[in-house]
């Protein structure tokens, strides 16, 4: 690995992302339409609203498997396993992301992976395998199923567009301040979604289906693929942390974000009730 040129190095780890988001995808597809008890046995991890399945598992075990056999160089951070590995190329695998569709039999959940090495930003893979699509984000460029996406604005203002979001969050019943902020913004945006996947609302913002989504709970695996999506399309990220104060979305910051906005290149983000709720709200 250390006689490749940095372009051979790139091409490398986003071959290696594309086919451990295949692989994953093909595992999550099979167990989904094809399903057993077995397959959606769920376990909770911190409680009744935050889930696993052996399938979950599964798709971890063959993606990490995949990466490590081309690049055994590598340090993986899985939503299952947490870090394992060594080396300059980092990977952040979401194996299942909206698992609770998965193991629901809703079809809307994917497999999401990002690559960095020693901290740069190489690729991006996030994987829809019941539309069998697959977003990527390599070389600055988004592709959708290998062909460039061609974006146009559907909107810029809160009255033209909908929303994305997963808030407010099962687990704990919502505060009059939470339930406040979420009617702010079903007041403000033509339609508000929940779809279950926050890696999917990312992809779909790059992709240029919807314009913009808001969260503000999330794991590094949850945000970390879309982030790379969103910014190869051009899009604007707003990222704030614990805090409330605005913060990087880079490779040692994807931890520390607690509240996340998205959009299309264009978006009116400061005449968005978004903006308020980022520096203010408990939504």
């Amino acid at each position: 690995m250390n006689l490749m040129t940095t372009t051979d190095l790139d091409a490398e780890i986003a071959a290696t992302a594309r086919a451990a988001a295949l692989a994953a995808g093909a595992i999550a597809r099979e167990a989904f339409l094809n399903a057993t008890p077995a397959d959606l046995a769920t376990e909770q991890k911190a409680g009744f609203f935050d889930i696993v399945t052996v399938t979950d598992k599964a798709a971890e075990v063959e993606a990490s498997r995949i990466i490590w056999d081309r690049l055994p160089q590598s340090r993986i951070l899985g939503e299952e396993s947490g870090w394992q590995g060594a080396g300059p190329a980092s990977w952040i695998i979401d194996p299942i992301d909206g698992t609770s569709n998965f193991a629901s039999g809703l079809p809307f959940f994917s497999v999401s992976i990002a690559a960095y090495y020693e901290g740069r930003p190489v690729c991006a893979a996030i994987y829809d395998p019941i539309r069998d699509e697959l977003f990527m984000a390599e070389s600055g460029r988004l592709t959708l199923n290998g062909a460039p996406v061609a974006l146009y604005a559907k909107g810029l203002a809160d009255r033209e567009v909908e929303l994305l979001t997963n808030a407010p969050y099962e687990g704990a019943r919502p505060t009059p301040e939470t339930l406040a902020g979420f009617a702010d913004v079903v007041d403000s945006f033509r339609a508000v979604r929940r779809l279950g996947s926050c890696a999917l609302h990312l992809a779909y913002v790059a992709a240029g289906r919807v314009v913009v989504c808001y969260e503000s709970k999330f794991s590094a695996w949850d945000i970390a693929a879309g982030l790379q999506l969103v910014q190869a399309a051009g899009g604007i990220v707003h990222a704030r942390d614990a805090e409330g104060a605005p913060i990087g979305t880079g490779h040692d910051d994807l931890s520390r974000v607690r509240r996340l906005v998205v959009a299309q290149k264009g978006f009116d983000y400061s005449g968005s009730c978004l903006s308020k709720l980022m520096d203010h709200g408990a939504l």
